[in-house]
């Protein structure tokens, strides 16, 4: 098994890629094994994809649970911004009601 990061438009072909950690999965008909994720590679994930490559030699692979654990933050959606930047400043565009001149002398 496989565990890749933030890869949010991952296919097949990503998988050929160096995972964030792999595992060697054990038979357990009871479902009490745990794999243990590095903390220090899976911290600040918002996508997380798991590839499971292989079986036990059947036709078939069914997965009925997998677990997480971690801390859950609020997704962070970056909008749009359009912004437009001036090559150089027109007076003219940006009026001040006042304008008092300072003068000031550096000796």
């Amino acid at each position: 098994m496989r565990l890749y990061k933030n890869i949010p438009q991952m296919s097949f072909d990503d998988t050929g890629r160096e995972p964030e950690q792999a595992f060697r999965l054990n038979r357990d008909p009871l479902a009490q094994l745990e794999y243990p994720t590095k903390i220090a590679r899976f911290s600040n994930v918002n996508h997380l994809s798991i590839h499971i490559s292989r079986n036990f030699g059947t036709e078939s692979t069914r997965v009925y649970y997998i677990g997480l654990r971690g801390e859950y933050s609020q997704a962070h959606r970056h909008e749009v911004t359009i912004c437009n930047y001036e090559a150089s400043a027109n007076p003219a565009d940006h009026k001040v009601d006042s304008i008092i001149p300072q003068t000031n002398f550096i000796s």
